[in-house]
């Protein structure tokens, strides 16, 4: 049986799966690409070979959505670089969308020693900019207040620094 450090970077190397993480990084930006309006209303929920798949909060918007779909899927593609988002499929909320307080937008200052540790962490992934991706993407979770123990847990599987 191979060791996860094995896997892992031949699966992060597969072109689907950076195709996934840049889809991730441009759908972050979500309510800067279609206005906070839109956002409001409608989210994505997935995306899987070319199809994204959007949460819309009611027919109505629905409706309204279908016909933005070029323009949306090209602000998308424009933000990609390349033709990563083909299609969007738009499925109906079953429930309302939250509206949830703003939080503070006042970022958690990371101690140096934790971002050592995370460095080290993704320093297994060969290609520099999946590794830079995975980087910004552990730091945001913390800094968003995601618990350290909980990003750091795979340390041990990963074997690194022994």
């Amino acid at each position: 049986m191979e060791h996860i450090k094995g896997v892992l970077p031949k699966i992060w190397a597969s072109p689907a799966w950076k195709k996934r993480l840049q889809a991730g990084e441009v759908l972050l930006r979500w309510e800067e690409i279609v206005g906070p309006a839109i956002a409001k209303a409608a989210r994505p929920k997935s995306f899987s070979k070319g199809r994204l798949i959007i949460e819309v909060e009611d027919s109505i918007w629905m409706n309204q959505l279908h016909f933005e779909e070029e323009r949306i899927l090209s602000l998308l593609n424009v933000q990609a670089g390349e033709e990563l988002f083909q299609e969007i499929r738009w499925v109906l909320s079953k429930r309302p969308f939250r509206k949830h307080p703003k939080r503070s937008t006042k970022a958690r200052e990371i101690p140096p020693r934790l971002r050592q540790k995370i460095e080290k962490e993704v320093a297994v992934i060969e290609d520099p900019e999946l590794r830079e991706a995975f980087l910004r993407l552990r730091l945001t979770l913390l800094k968003k207040g995601q618990r350290a123990s909980r990003l750091l847990r795979y340390k041990d599987h990963l074997d690194v620094g022994r």
